[in-house]
């Protein structure tokens, strides 16, 4: 089995809404704010094992043993990009994903680099950078990092970090295309309660086959209404509730669902209501 490393991934937030004179500098802003965090706390850019650039970030890989450092790293990042915003365009705020897995020396395309970036793009982060930065940061945010499970329990779990602490992240479920685990969710500024109460939207929910082509009248408990022959008044169709008037001619209807009666005006012929025996 190849040697774990941990993956450091990094998106720039809302680089599309930028202005067309600042898009040609943003690579190169990311790439800055972030290496300097990264030489902050002891990482050249020879550090890193696999170099990726993804427009406006980048996927990188480090030996395992450096993953509490990246994590530690975002701490100075977010100084960095605060420094930033206050003084210089465009404004730079970052989401940044950190997972440990096993990876081959060989360049490729693996099962790691596919769930850190699962976890950077997935839906429900989304969700959470935009509330927060909507409803509690505001111009002040910087960062939001997510780490993968297996990330969060090996540096944890030995409290391995020397500046941020398991105590600001809030669990977060992850499901994006077949990536389906959980994650763990910090954002500078924002207390991991109100991380966890923010309302996400959910996909749709499938109906099961056996719902999706059930027929009125046949779920336990309902009944169904069967009646033939001349009917002149009111006379009950579709679904029970609807009623209207009709002149005298040869009829054959069936109701189902839940029902309590029949009203009709004046009705000739045999009527059978039948209730399902439980």
């Amino acid at each position: 089995m190849p040697e774990h490393s941990a993956l450091l991934a990094v998106d720039m937030i809302g680089s599309g809404s930028s202005r067309p004179e600042h898009l040609s500098s943003i690579p190169e802003l990311v790439g800055d704010l972030t290496q300097a965090a990264l030489r902050a706390v002891g990482l050249s850019s020879a550090t890193a094992q696999d170099d990726q650039f993804t427009g406006d970030g980048f996927l990188r890989a480090y030996p395992s043993r450096l993953l509490p450092t990246l994590v530690d790293m975002v701490s100075v990042l977010d100084e960095l990009l605060a420094a930033h915003n206050r003084s210089a365009k465009p404004e730079i705020r970052l989401r940044v994903a950190v997972h440990l897995g096993p990876l081959p020396a060989d360049r490729g395309f693996y099962r790691p680099n596919i769930d850190v970036s699962r976890l950077l793009g997935a839906a429900a982060f989304k969700q959470v950078v935009h509330h927060c930065r909507k409803h509690i940061t505001a111009d002040t945010f910087t960062t939001a990092l997510i780490l993968s499970d297996s990330a969060y329990k090996t540096v944890f779990e030995g409290d391995y970090t020397r500046v941020i602490t398991r105590n600001e992240f809030a669990p977060l479920l992850i499901t994006n295309n077949e990536f389906n685990e959980h994650s763990w969710v910090r954002v500078t500024g924002v207390h991991p309660t109100q991380i966890s109460s923010i309302p996400l939207k959910d996909e749709p929910a499938p109906v099961p086959p056996e719902e999706s082509t059930a027929t009125l009248g046949n779920a336990p408990g309902e009944r169904s209404i069967s009646n033939g022959g001349p009917v002149r008044g009111n006379q009950v169709t579709g679904d029970g509730n609807t009623f209207y008037t009709t002149p005298n001619l040869n009829v054959s209807n069936y109701v189902g669902g839940t029902n309590t009666g029949v009203q009709t005006g004046t009705f000739n012929g045999n009527l059978n209501q039948g209730e399902e025996r439980r």
